[in-house]
């Protein structure tokens, strides 16, 4: 459960529902091939349980603002720099209009180009 305190009072939000909406939309975003394990650890995850959604999406809150890091595989001759900006944008834009609270940063890794 993620809970972030604002000046009305606090908004609680399952980790699973972001992880979730976060996934649909990142993996909708053009270019983006897969989203990729981001540790020896989740590897390990990924084979154990192969349809966990937590793959590629690390949540973390910071000074009580959301944080959200991405590790995702491109297509090759992709633009590297829009694709980003376009997830990085439509990643904010998903969870400000489904909870109400804007993440404080999105961070999006490209972890490998796929042909």
């Amino acid at each position: 459960m993620i809970v972030i305190e604002n000046h009305i009072g606090s908004i609680r939000v399952t980790k699973t529902y972001l992880y979730s909406l976060i996934e649909h939309t990142v993996t909708n975003c053009f270019g983006v091939a897969d989203l990729n394990d981001s540790s020896p650890v989740e590897t390990l995850k990924t084979k154990l349980f192969p349809s966990d959604i937590r793959r590629g999406i690390r949540l973390r809150t910071r000074q009580n603002q959301l944080v959200v890091d991405l590790h995702i595989v491109t297509g090759i001759g992709a633009n590297m720099t829009a694709i980003t900006d376009s997830i990085r944008n439509k990643v904010r834009y998903a969870i400000e209009q489904a909870t109400g609270f804007q993440p404080a940063a999105v961070n999006v890794y490209i972890d490998g180009i796929r042909a």
